[in-house]
């Protein structure tokens, strides 16, 4: 596909955001406004700079090549495969050098956006949403694409469709992206940091998840939830401790990241059967 730019010329928002930004426009009563869409397909050197960011939303899907992208949320290289989405507000650099790169882009704005976005899984750059590549994706920018060559009364609305679409069709990529691959960056976290307060969020941003993904996912390969793990391992720790060690049971309970005694106390008895007391004076009548 040739590169080409495809956008709806409305008033931009903001005296600073005119010129070469394209279709920059907010909305703020309708609930999914198209503004722009493009494709990219280039053996040149690609930059694309805005120092004031945009007031609406950026996606880019990469067909082909490396893109590095600079905002202040963050850094990272794209790559084939994978889709961002750069939230308003944000300045951003966008460059790739010395090799052929294919991506495709739409601008959008709305009152929903960011819940359509959660609801299909779809996170904001730094984050990286992993599709593969895809024709059905393809197929659903070059539907937007065709729509903006309706000029009549009909066009906003199906573009907005077509988005939608195009949301609905990333989300399902993104999941069937993650049923085949391993949570090997959080498992190794769990399993190096268990008796430290961790954050389940957290854990899915390292494998670039929704939370909503990323816990079917962990589910999925472990057979148990991302807090039942997490109490798995502690509860071996403890036994373990039990076993071997002279600590207190309460140092084992700190030990083990659980500073309130009478919780760590109950979990125990709930995973064993025994209080930690009983289970230790166990080991010694055995």
């Amino acid at each position: 596909m040739k590169s080409s730019i495809y956008y709806i010329d409305r008033p931009t928002t903001g005296s600073k955001n005119t010129g070469a930004f394209y279709g920059n426009y907010k909305s703020l009563d309708a609930p999914l406004v198209v503004n722009c869409a493009s494709c990219c397909n280039t053996y040149a050197q690609h930059t694309n700079i805005n120092k004031i960011g945009r007031v609406d939303y950026y996606l880019i899907y990469l067909i082909s090549g490396k893109l590095d992208v600079n905002t202040p949320s963050g850094q990272g290289t794209i790559n084939e495969g994978e889709m961002i989405v750069i939230p308003p507000g944000q300045s951003y650099k966008i460059w790739c050098s010395g090799e052929t790169v294919y991506f495709l882009a739409v601008h959008f704005t709305g009152t929903q956006v960011e819940k359509l976005l959660s609801e299909n899984g779809i996170l904001l750059f730094p984050n990286k949403n992993c599709l593969n590549i895809n024709n059905h994706i393809q197929l659903r920018f070059k539907s937007i694409f065709e729509a903006f060559a309706k000029d009549d009364e009909f066009r906003e609305r199906e573009l907005a469709i077509l988005l939608e679409r195009l949301f609905i069709e990333a989300g399902r990529a993104i999941k069937n992206h993650s049923k085949n691959v391993p949570l090997s960056k959080s498992i190794r976290f769990l399993n190096e940091n268990f008796t430290e307060q961790v954050s389940i969020p957290e854990l899915a941003k390292l494998e670039a998840m929704c939370l909503t993904v990323y816990n079917k996912s962990f589910k999925r390969q472990t057979g148990t939830t991302p807090s039942k793990y997490i109490i798995e391992l502690r509860m071996r720790m403890a036994i373990h401790l039990l076993e071997t060690s002279n600590l207190s049971i309460r140092e084992i309970s700190s030990t083990c990241g659980y500073p309130n005694f009478n919780f760590f106390a109950r979990l125990f008895k709930r995973h064993t059967g025994l209080s930690p007391s009983k289970y230790r004076k166990s080991l010694i009548n055995s």
